[in-house]
């Protein structure tokens, strides 16, 4: 019952959106999820082809650390409410404590990963 209060703070501040355009319901983001996150689309695709599977968008709000970075490690795991593993920064903004910090991640997994050279 302790995670419930969580995640209810974290889905008042954060959406999920399939790129059907539907809404992913935020009770279904897990505990724990590794998610690694790539700070741009082309750092993304340089370790092989991707399939885009949801947008994330959050922010810092009802949040004592308004940082960008800490933006990104609260919202990060809803990847997982989609399937995806990984995501790639589409925007972020504010970044202070007098502004609203807001971010915009896109979940997606590897179709086919790059070999290592």
């Amino acid at each position: 019952m302790r995670t419930l209060p969580l995640v209810l703070l974290l889905s008042a501040c954060s959406t999920i959106t399939n790129m059907d355009g539907q809404q992913i319901d935020t009770s279904l983001v897990p505990d724990s999820c590794n998610v690694r996150v790539y700070q741009t689309y082309q750092s993304a695709v340089k370790q092989g082809p991707i399939e885009e599977l949801c947008v994330i968008n959050g922010s810092a709000s009802m949040s004592f650390d308004k940082s960008v970075a800490g933006t990104i490690d609260r919202h990060k795991i809803k990847a997982c409410a989609c399937g995806a593993r990984d995501v790639y920064i589409q925007s972020r903004t504010g970044g202070d404590f007098f502004s609203d910090t807001t971010v915009s991640m896109v979940a997606f997994r590897f179709v086919k990963p790059r070999k290592p050279e």
